[in-house]
Parts: C-alpha cells; structure tokens; sequence
C-alpha cells in the first residue's frame, strides 16, 4: 500500500527530486509486498523512504538533545546586568558575529 502525501506517491517525489539534482537515500525497513496467499488474499506491507535532509536533521536532534544545559549563572548574570543598565553591547562585535553565522547557511 503506498502513501500519498500532498497527492503525491513516493514514485513522484523522487522523480521530481532526480530532475532538480536532489540527491535521494532509501531506508529499508526490511517490508515487502508478500505475494497472494492459498485463499488469494494479499498481505500488504510498506516501505518506508526517509530523504538524505531528513536523516541530518534527525542526526542534528540527536546531537542537541546531548549538548550541555544552558549555563543558567551566566545567564542570570547578563540579565542583571541587562536591568541595572551596566550591560553595553558591542555593535562591532555584534555584527562581526551576525555576518560569522551567516555564512554557516
């Protein structure tokens, strides 16, 4: 049985992914189609196809979920400094960072 998602079926996708050079991966989940039995019923089974986007986005969870906690001293720190006004921000700084991370995209 396959799945429409968007009405499209996994056929369809990936050929649209081939013709803008998007690399596809199957993940075989080991599932078959069973041929027909004796009484001429046909067990159904489904594969599963998970795209090369979704299983390094699905490594990248994984790796946040093991990242240290956020450092709440530091934090709380910043905040305070924020409230009494005794926090002054470097604009430089700032914009050196927001064009570093930029080019990670």
């Amino acid at each position: 049985m396959a799945m429409e998602i968007n009405g499209l079926n996994s056929n369809q996708a990936n050929a649209g992914k081939a013709k803008s050079g998007q690399k596809t991966s199957a993940v075989d989940t080991g599932v078959r189609k069973s041929p027909p039995s004796a009484d001429g019923s046909r067990g159904e089974t489904e594969t599963v196809k998970i795209s090369a986007e979704a299983q390094a986005l699905n490594r990248a969870s994984q790796q946040l979920e093991t990242e240290a906690p956020v450092n709440q001293e530091k934090v709380d720190a910043l905040r305070a400094a924020i409230a009494d006004g005794s926090y002054k921000a470097d604009p430089q700084s700032i914009a050196r960072k927001m064009l570093e991370s930029d080019s990670l995209f």
